[in-house]
């Protein structure tokens, strides 16, 4: 009995020792789950927590560019009102309106300055213009001329001699004719 008992001792550990293993088991797969299952739930409101924030952004987006669009056409009026102002303010009173006065015609003194200056500028430069194209004509005028007087100088030239050596060879030609005439007679 003896070995029956430590048999059944063995058998009786190796059952407990199964039952440990599948609880072991057990408990393990149930912590992979419920990490899984807590890893899932974590995802899923990180998730719903970007959403939430890119919702409120554009939400918030949106409300700046309809605030921007409200507000812009109140600041150009503003801004118009403040210019207006500034310019007719100094014509309010006679003394101010006196000292705009000089202002402006002094101003338009110097405006008249400045264009009598342009003026004359342009006036120099075109007539500078002109008279370089003016002797540029001249020069190639002259320059065309002497080589015409100069071309014509040498065809008459070439014609004179052409035409003293065609006369001597017409003088030379009809002296023969006369003697072979003279001799067939």
């Amino acid at each position: 009995m003896a070995t029956n008992g430590t048999a059944a001792a063995a058998a009786d550990r190796s059952a407990a020792a199964k039952k440990g293993q599948a609880t072991r088991r057990r408990q393990a797969a149930n912590r992979r789950t419920s990490t899984a299952t807590r890893n899932a739930r974590g995802a899923a409101a990180t998730r719903a927590s970007a959403e939430a924030k890119q919702a409120d952004a554009l939400v918030t987006q949106i409300a700046g560019v309809a605030e921007s669009a409200v507000l812009i056409p109140v600041g150009v009026a503003l801004e118009t009102r403040d210019r207006l102002v500034d310019v007719v303010r100094p014509w309010t009173s006679r003394t101010g309106a006196e000292r705009e006065l000089t202002r402006v015609r002094r101003n338009a003194r110097r405006f008249e300055r400045r264009g009598t200056v342009a003026r004359n500028r342009l006036v120099r430069e075109a007539r500078q213009r002109r008279n370089r194209v003016q002797r540029e004509l001249r020069r190639r005028r002259t320059q065309l001329t002497r080589l015409v007087r100069r071309q014509r100088n040498q065809t008459n030239r070439t014609l004179r001699q052409n035409g003293r050596r065609v006369s001597r060879e017409v003088r030379t030609q009809v002296d023969q004719t006369r003697e072979r005439v003279q001799q067939l007679v």
